[in-house]
């Protein structure tokens, strides 16, 4: 498969992120190693942080946005698990961005779909109704503490195999939700 100019800006930038600094980086040397005139960067990203926005959105909305309707969301959490693993330099170089391009600011709007999801899946299994200050504190504790893990978890010198990670997750989230609100009855609305 020939890669489209696009994907070779993604794929130099990338690199560029594994070798070095976010903010060393320039669109210069991004097409210069991509071997194609700078000009064409702008037809298809404004800057850098456009380039970095595009990525943190295509590449992780595949494994959560566009597979939460097609397979169950403990497989997405493999999925998720395994794109970071294999990808996890240049995430750790992203994980040094502050600010409005901050790869938790963007990872916490697709985890607070995946989070959704699990809620939503475990209340209907089990014929669960959340009160809606309830299932929102759920989702932000719940989807908040995922981001949170995942880059302690990307930081790490010695991270812990995907498989061990997927199933303490699973453990988790289930336990998280179908205990507590399985043994705390104020929490049901009322019908």
């Amino acid at each position: 498969m020939i890669p489209t100019t696009q994907q070779k800006i993604v794929t130099v930038f990338k690199q560029l992120m594994i070798e070095q600094p976010f903010n060393k980086i320039s669109v210069t040397a991004i097409m210069h190693q991509a071997g194609i005139r700078r000009q064409t960067f702008y037809d298809y990203f404004s800057d850098k942080y456009a380039l970095l926005d595009w990525i943190y959105e295509q590449e992780i909305g595949v494994y959560i946005d566009d597979n939460l309707n097609y397979i169950h969301w403990t497989q997405v959490l493999v999925q998720l698990f395994n794109y970071f693993d294999a990808n996890r330099d240049f995430y750790q170089n992203a994980l040094s961005i502050k600010g409005q391009n901050a790869f938790e600011l963007h990872f916490i709007h697709h985890v607070h779909q995946l989070i959704n999801r699990i809620i939503q899946d475990l209340a209907d299994a089990h014929h669960i109704t959340l009160s809606t200050d309830y299932r929102a504190f759920l989702l932000n504790f719940l989807s908040n503490a995922l981001v949170a893990y995942t880059a302690d978890w990307l930081r790490s010198r010695h991270p812990q195999p995907v498989s061990k990670i997927i199933t303490a997750l699973k453990m988790t989230l289930t336990d998280s939700i179908n205990g507590l609100l399985l043994r705390t009855g104020h929490l049901y609305e009322q019908r």
